[in-house]
């Protein structure tokens, strides 16, 4: 392989930020996000991430629980839409809370989209292609 191919092939790799604070999901999801081509930073709890997004680039998609010790996911998404760095990046919302009010506030607050625990990968992986395409096309 030369190494233009692989300069390309570096380049073409998506960026995911997963902030989740239950060590067994985040290694599974890990796995799942770097099986489709994602370089993953992750981080388990809310206070890292704030810190996480008020210092470093932006990623291509950022998967989000809501439920995260020290600062929630709530707050962490308004931070999120509130950065001139991070506004625009697609937020995927992972969580337990499946009450229609907990999902409405997400959106409400600007995630792209919201999946429930447990959930499915395939499914999963493909709203995150999705959020990260319409992103890309807007």
């Amino acid at each position: 392989m030369d190494a233009d191919a692989t300069l390309r092939d570096v380049a073409a790799v998506n960026t995911a930020l997963l902030i989740e604070d239950n060590a067994d999901v985040a290694y599974l999801l890990q796995y799942m996000l770097r099986r489709d081509g994602y370089a993953v930073q992750t981080l388990g709890n809310g206070r890292d991430a704030q810190q996480y997004i008020a210092e470093s680039k932006a990623t291509d998609v950022v998967i989000l629980d809501l439920m995260l010790p020290y600062i929630d996911g709530y707050e962490l998404l308004v931070q999120i839409r509130e950065s001139a760095t991070w506004r625009k990046v697609p937020v995927v919302v992972l969580s337990g809370k499946v009450s229609e009010r907990d999902i409405v506030r997400a959106i409400e607050l600007g995630a792209d989209d919201f999946v429930t625990k447990p959930y499915k990968p395939l499914e999963l992986s493909a709203r995150i292609r999705r959020c990260i395409n319409n992103t890309k096309h807007r």
